[in-house]
């Protein structure tokens, strides 16, 4: 009998390694950020702008964090242009409140 060994894909649901950890960490904090609500943050609203344009502006950077944490670049930006379009809006309503 042949002795089979698995080969390990970007789609094994096995436990990630620690750099794919890292890297999806990275770009959930960028998410994070980027979805904060500037109208009931208190400070840091440069560093909110920087990771909406991080998203709706993507640059070799996006695509390499995306790449490394084993995502689709163009999926993520795609729906987080979605989440940031959508919390401009609750901005600007609140904002007229």
């Amino acid at each position: 009998m042949v002795g089979y060994q698995r080969l390990k894909t970007n789609d094994d649901f096995s436990k990630p390694e620690p750099e794919l950890k890292l890297w999806r960490a990275v770009l959930s904090l960028a998410a994070d950020d980027a979805v904060t609500n500037k109208v009931r943050c208190c400070d840091g609203w440069s560093n909110i702008d920087i990771a909406r344009s991080w998203f709706t502006q993507p640059s070799s950077n996006f695509y390499l964090v995306c790449n490394y944490a084993g995502y689709e670049p163009s999926y993520v930006h795609s729906k987080m242009v979605e989440s940031i379009k959508k919390i401009e809006e609750k901005e600007r309503y609140e904002k007229n409140m």
